[in-house]
């Protein structure tokens, strides 16, 4: 038995003895996980989005940004991008979740996006 320890999800127990089993056990917390960032984003948006881009979208282009968010948190997981919590997971009983690489997702989906319009105001 392995355990995961989230902020936001509190500990979560794997079952290891299939390692199929345990990935997908992985790639369901880890989409819980990326889910509860993602609707606290939504939430407060427009400053994240100035914060972490230097862009002040319209309420047009917000709208559009919180449907990209909503179609990134009902995808599956890639597990390639959170490969540091698989590694840690093959080699310790517990490992602790951060935010980083949800944030590093998060933020590769939105630069394009944020990149693009941001060259159609310039």
């Amino acid at each position: 038995m392995k355990t995961i320890k989230s902020a936001l999800l509190g500990a979560k127990s794997i079952i290891d003895h299939n390692p199929d089993a345990m990935l997908f056990q992985l790639k369901e917390i880890i989409k819980e996980h990326r889910a509860l960032i993602i609707t606290r984003m939504i939430g407060e948006l427009s400053v994240y989005l100035d914060y972490k881009f230097h862009f002040k979208p319209d309420k047009d282009t917000l709208l559009k940004i919180k449907e990209q968010l909503m179609q990134l948190k009902n995808s599956g997981v890639d597990l390639k991008l959170y490969d540091n919590i698989v590694q840690q997971l093959t080699n310790r009983a517990q490992v602790h979740l951060t935010n980083e690489p949800f944030y590093h997702e998060i933020d590769e989906d939105l630069k394009d996006f944020v990149s693009s319009k941001q060259m159609k105001l310039a």
